[in-house]
């Protein structure tokens, strides 16, 4: 397993939780009940510095310390919140978010294991990683996500924006987010965003340094906040952004939430044509066949295929065409983006041509044969969709409220850290 494999595939990971406890080892910090051991602080730090690829010496941990701890306090208190909340995370659940990041990254079960052992970190150390973050996944679902709304106003005013800002310059922004929760906690935030700084001066991959210590909604992609246009963000970040060059990362940035290092990844004319972009409302229809078919079955399906393609007049024809023919389903298909259809050259090639109401096909799928109709196109001329700016517009709120929601946590927590 190559180094460059093990950094992407653990830089997956470097959001999320502590280790467990060690027996008789040094307390360095109590949240509420828990407490933080110097064993556990020393394996988060290993972990962070075997995966960002950084030369290991004692004083890269040393400065690596106040920033790994503050991460492991913030994750204590949401798996302490979730539990009081009645959502625990089980077990089982750990399990398969394991599994899944396993496979996301073509890893056979079991694999991760040796890879943490390859490193000298606990196998517990992921589990708690993951059960912090299942635990906030609850919590903003269940307790924040109610209270945030998007109103068709604010989606017409994000289009207005947008269309005045055609032909201009936008810029593909990642950050790194300390957030400053109390006015006397502003130097302490400065401090861990100047040893951030450092870090990266020294070379650390931006993406990997953002999942490890970011402290916004973007950390779990590595800081990605997208194309971002000029009048988007806080003022001080859209100046610090103009001055900037492609690849290069900022200096700390204050804004009313916190602190931000900003790195821009490319810069391209906003709304310039990007057929790709535009999203596909479909129905599908699909005919069982299996993947070894004699020619016979072959002919067979594809007869009835096209008569079903004759039939249709409008793209819910296809439904009422599946009802009709044995071994058939249909389903509808909603915002799939064209560049999406690259997969298959056949689809990618046709059904971008249909007229609206248009079939295409058939297609050969695992499943069998396939036909797709055109119901509407969304997203022509770079500009998104109503439903992708509401999309964006709750995600922006999501992430405030959610840092209103740990900075009540850690208001309310008893936390002591020793020196």
């Amino acid at each position: 397993m190559s180094a460059l494999f093990l950094r992407a595939f653990a830089a997956i990971l470097l959001v999320l939780s502590p280790a467990l406890a060690s027996a008789q080892v040094r307390v360095v910090a109590r949240v509420n009940d828990d407490a933080i051991t110097d064993f556990d602080l020393s394996q988060r730090i290993q972990f962070a510095v075997k995966t960002t690829g950084l030369t290991d010496s004692p004083d890269l941990r040393q400065r690596m310390a106040a920033q790994v701890l503050r991460q492991m306090i913030d994750e204590r208190l949401q798996i302490q919140n979730a539990k009081r909340l009645g959502m625990p995370t089980s077990d089982a659940e750990v399990q398969q978010r394991l599994g899944e990041i396993e496979r996301g990254a073509g890893m056979s079960p079991g694999q991760f294991k040796l890879f943490l052992q390859s490193i000298g970190v606990s196998h517990d150390i992921a589990a708690q990683q993951f059960e912090a973050q299942l635990a906030w996944g609850k919590i903003v679902r269940r307790r924040v996500r109610p209270q945030v709304e998007v109103s068709e106003a604010e989606i017409d005013d994000a289009l207005a924006r947008l269309r005045a800002n055609m032909g201009k310059t936008e810029s593909r922004v990642a950050e790194i987010f300390v957030p400053v929760d109390r006015t006397d906690g502003a130097e302490d935030a400065k401090r861990n965003a100047d040893r951030i700084l450092d870090q990266l001066k020294r070379g650390a991959p931006f993406a990997a340094v953002a999942q490890q210590f970011s402290q916004g909604a973007s950390a779990q992609t590595g800081g990605d906040l997208g194309w971002v246009l000029p009048g988007s963000l806080d003022p001080a970040l859209d100046a610090a952004i103009d001055r900037l060059q492609v690849r290069q990362f900022s200096d700390p940035i204050r804004s009313a939430s916190g602190w931000h290092v900003l790195y821009v990844v490319d810069r391209r004319q906003f709304a310039a044509t990007r057929p790709d972009d535009v999203r596909l409302n479909l129905v599908q229809l699909t005919l069982s066949l299996p993947v070894n078919a004699s020619a016979e079955e072959t002919n067979r399906a594809s007869a009835d295929a096209q008569k079903a393609m004759a039939a249709v007049r409008q793209c819910t024809d296809l439904h009422a065409q599946a009802r009709q023919l044995k071994g058939a389903t249909s389903g509808d298909l909603r915002g799939v983006r064209i560049g999406d259809l690259s997969a298959n050259r056949q689809m990618y090639e046709e059904i971008p041509r249909l007229q609206v109401g248009g079939t295409a096909g058939p297609f050969r799928v695992a499943e069998g044969l396939q036909i797709v109709s055109l119901c509407s196109r969304d997203g022509g001329g770079g500009l998104p969709t109503r439903e992708a700016i509401q999309q964006q517009i709750l995600l922006q709120k999501l992430e405030a409220a959610g840092r209103r929601y740990m900075r009540d946590l850690r208001r309310t927590a008893t936390v002591d850290v020793k020196p």
